[in-house]
């Protein structure tokens, strides 16, 4: 891309400061590629690629793209490298089902920017991960508490994620408790619904029955809505209960900052909103955008 372009009418824009996978410096916060679609640069989706103007295979360019619905979704992961094409790339698979292990590694990648973290060597807390290509992003969010086992020890990483499943997963990825929100426990699917819909997990995702297995189309919506989504944190604050003295956590939002959103902290994205009127210079000299 080269000389100038005219955007009119975006409604939203992001302006990223550089991250590893960056070719151009961007001022001011700038949009979109041309490569993608309209559709997209009219979304959130879109500008969160901003300064990362490379972005390797698009939801455009896969051979199944006429079966992916989430595009923005799609297009925004693969270009945040939090979810792939299978195979060589090639293809995306929209409709197929992620697993317990794949979740985590999507988990994983989000949290450490779009990049593997160095995990090393260790031991493993499951009895089936050893070996197993996902076992260091298990026992990764394993000790974070964002997943849990079957039990005996089992982890079942080849196993069905359902949409409850991986929601509980992000719930707690973005702040939340398991044991203090009541994602434990005979009722924990009931809680974890609760607590995603008010997150807007599911938003975009009305057809999807979050008790059914998680397709990857859908995975990377649910993914997409939890990096942008207020993390929180807790209060603990002193009450009586049956005339007892004890503690009590009160979960809230962060404070808004700079950090306040996985994709603001790991991706060090900001969003801004409002309609943008101007002309995109690009300076191959400078490699750098101006509006």
């Amino acid at each position: 891309m080269s000389g100038a372009d005219t955007f009119t009418g975006m409604p939203q824009y992001v302006h990223r400061k550089g991250g590893p996978r960056a070719r151009a410096n961007f001022k001011g916060g700038i949009i979109c590629m041309k490569n993608l679609k309209r559709v997209l640069c009219m979304s959130l989706a879109v500008v969160m690629i901003l300064g990362m103007m490379v972005v390797g295979t698009s939801a455009a360019n896969f051979t199944d793209n006429d079966e992916i619905v989430n595009t923005e979704a799609v297009d925004t992961m693969n270009a945040l490298n939090i979810i792939n094409g299978k195979g060589d790339g090639s293809y995306f698979d929209p409709k197929g089902i992620v697993t317990r292990g794949e979740m985590a590694k999507m988990i994983c990648v989000a949290l450490n920017g779009g990049r593997d973290p160095q995990l090393g060597t260790t031991a493993y807390s499951f009895t089936d991960t050893t070996g197993h290509w996902a076992a260091g992003y298990i026992e990764y969010c394993y000790n974070l508490n964002i997943v849990a086992g079957r039990g005996e020890g089992i982890f079942d990483p080849n196993g069905t994620v359902t949409g409850t499943e991986a929601a509980k997963m992000l719930l707690v990825s973005i702040g939340y408790d398991a044991a203090n929100e009541g994602f434990t426990g005979a009722a924990w699917a009931t809680a974890v619904d609760v607590r995603a819909n008010q997150k807007d997990f599911y938003e975009d995702l009305e057809t999807m029955n979050p008790a059914k297995g998680l397709t990857r189309d859908n995975a990377a919506q649910m993914v997409y809505n939890a990096i942008g989504a207020t993390k929180v944190e807790y209060e603990y604050k002193l009450t009586t209960v049956n005339g007892i003295l004890t503690t009590v956590a009160v979960v809230k939002d962060v404070a808004a900052g700079a950090k306040d959103t996985i994709l603001k902290d790991k991706f060090d994205m900001q969003t801004s909103y409002g309609f943008m009127n101007g002309t995109v210079t690009y300076s191959s000299n400078n490699k750098e955008y101006t509006y």
